[in-house]
């Protein structure tokens, strides 16, 4: 698989300091990741079911691991059953022109 282009020169791509990022894994989880809490006082991540229960996520990090291969015993957290079951996905978000 090719790199793809938003990482060839200079790493990731850079996103704003107060922005939450959610990534797309190959072959795993969504990752979402917070921003640093010194620049967001009070922001915080809530993970509900499709009634509106919440999760509880996991305590003291800014980033969590959402399963997308269905096979977790922690969904909807990642426990890494993905490499396990093969899960495949590969997506790539289309290169945005500059400007």
């Amino acid at each position: 698989m090719s790199e793809h282009p938003a990482n060839r020169s200079s790493g990731s791509p850079r996103t704003p300091a107060d922005t939450v990022t959610i990534r797309c894994r190959e072959n795993g989880p969504l990752v979402v990741e917070m921003p640093a809490e010194a620049l967001t006082p009070g922001l915080k991540l809530q993970v509900t079911d499709h009634l509106g229960a919440a999760f509880t996520p996991p305590e003291g990090k800014r980033a969590v691991a959402l399963c997308r291969c269905g096979h977790s015993s922690r969904r909807p957290f990642c426990d890494g059953s993905h490499r396990q079951h093969g899960f495949l996905a590969a997506e790539q978000a289309e290169p945005q022109p500059d400007g």
